[in-house]
């Protein structure tokens, strides 16, 4: 027992050792060292849906204060870690609304390097976070009207709408603290002076009980539109005028705006005809088929049972601006087909010799682009006798572009035919002697001579056969009989 004793503490006492040399060895070749990194911004995990975190005083708050970390780590590491490597950590998983103090988790960013968080490496080691219950509302528009109209002009109901959609009331939604404080959402019109119905977009605002705005909430809508009547009470009112614009200008030209001067026009009149008067009129401008921007003087109509202040014009100056159409069009437009690049001693036909392709681009382009003949070729350089399937190729100004695949054509490069020669006659009429025909059996029986005939006006030789009984000769040698070539 004490022999085994011994040797399990000579044992332990040998391990002590080796750990000991390890260590000292280790810690002297590769030491460890202090890593400091100061003003990280903690990131937030686990929050609830639902829930914010705000600041001391309720607002929003979607960062956190920053914290300084020191680091543990051996020296070979200590060179390789940068900021980006760890992170700080705040984790509300499990947190409702209220005040919370949560403690700075540090984790590394990488699986490839190692270190330790001393006890004090965190500084603070947790934050205070105020969590709040996200909430919505809906609070009625508060529309101020402000500014004084002239004398014998008095403004109507003001109409609230979005979207040509009239409403009274908008949502608030944000932290609790904050939405409870909002009694009602504000806006603005000044009407100073105005001789016409005001109408125009406002923004709105969350206001609380004594009149201030309140941040940190969102309101939807936003912006509103808001109209406000006003009109004339002793027998003048201030109307805007129109132009009448008749016809339409060019192919490819569009109206860009209408510009009437003065815009508005003092009128005077009995109070219901005057009431009846929304806008004024001009008389008709014809503006078919303009290319460019038109100024022209056109008179006023005036309704029955009204008519001008003193002092106000007759007629009105009216500035039609027309300008090109922006957009693209498309368009298919022939094209003559022609071959380039034929061989030597080739002959080449195409088929078909007139193709369609699309194009596009802006309608003046297009236009001058139809007025000349569009050329589309085909490139044969290289190839022999065969048939082909080639796409064309169109060479377009700038600004125009093809439109889907280009149309294939059949190509035919063939080898020209052999030249043929044709026996010229002596006169207007020659004989030629044919060869004896021989019946079956051997028995000379009739020599059929033909005799080519030329006709005058008449192009190519006639051949004229006479048939004679003839005494029967031997047959000639064997030679070739003569060839007539049409």
């Amino acid at each position: 027992m004490t022999t085994l004793r011994a040797m399990l503490l000579r044992a332990i006492l040998a391990l002590g050792l080796s750990f000991s040399l390890w260590a000292f060895v280790s810690f002297s070749q590769n030491p460890e060292e202090l890593v400091p990194f100061d003003g990280l911004t903690p990131q937030v995990t686990g929050l609830r849906g639902g829930l914010v975190i705000v600041d001391a005083n309720g607002l929003p708050s979607p960062t956190l204060p920053s914290v300084d970390v020191v680091l543990r780590t051996d020296r070979n590491q200590r060179t390789e870690l940068r900021p980006v490597d760890i992170r700080t950590v705040v984790d509300l998983s499990g947190f409702d609304a209220g005040e919370h103090v949560v403690p700075v988790n540090v984790q590394a960013t990488r699986s490839t390097i190692s270190f330790t968080v001393p006890a004090d490496g965190v500084t603070p080691s947790a934050l205070p976070v105020r969590l709040e219950d996200v909430v919505s509302t809906t609070v009625p528009i508060d529309l101020k009207i402000i500014g004084n109209l002239p004398f014998s002009f008095e403004r109507g109901p003001p109409q609230i709408s979005v979207n040509n959609k009239d409403i009274a009331q908008v949502q608030i939604t944000g932290p609790q603290n904050r939405v409870q404080q909002v009694v009602a959402a504000q806006t603005t019109a000044n009407i100073e002076q105005l001789r016409a119905s005001y109408q125009g977009p406002l923004t709105i605002e969350a206001i609380n009980s004594t009149g201030q705005s309140v941040d940190g909430v969102q309101i939807n809508p936003s912006t509103v539109t808001i109209r406000i009547p006003i009109t004339s009470v002793v027998g003048l009112k201030l109307v805007p005028v129109k132009a009448a614009i008749t016809g339409l200008p060019a192919a490819g030209y569009t109206i860009m705006s209408v510009q009437v001067d003065p815009p508005l026009i003092a009128l005077t009149g009995s109070s219901g005809p005057l009431d009846a008067v929304a806008v004024l009129k001009s008389e008709q401008i014809d503006i078919a088929g303009a290319h460019s921007s038109l100024v022209r003087q056109a008179r006023i109509i005036f309704p029955t049972g009204t008519s001008p202040q003193i002092g106000e014009p007759g007629n009105v100056q009216v500035t039609v601006l027309i300008a090109p159409l922006s957009q693209a069009f498309q368009v298919a437009l022939p094209a003559h087909v022609t071959l380039t690049g034929i061989g030597d001693g080739l002959l080449a036909s195409v088929t078909p010799d007139v193709v369609s392709v699309t194009m596009s681009g802006n309608n003046s382009l297009l236009d001058e682009l139809a007025q000349k003949t569009v050329q589309a070729t085909v490139n044969v350089s290289g190839l022999r006798v065969g048939s082909y399937q080639i796409p064309v190729t169109v060479s377009l100004p700038d600004g125009v572009h093809l439109v889907g695949d280009l149309p294939l054509v059949s190509v035919v490069l063939r080898m020209p035919l052999p030249a043929t020669t044709a026996t010229p006659t002596a006169g207007p009429t020659t004989d030629v002697t044919a060869a004896t025909l021989v019946p079956t059996g051997g028995t000379p029986a009739a020599t059929e001579t033909p005799t080519v005939a030329g006709t005058p006006g008449v192009s190519g030789p006639t051949v004229v056969t006479t048939s004679e009984p003839t005494t029967p000769e031997p047959p000639p040698p064997e030679t070739p009989p003569p060839t007539v070539t049409p």
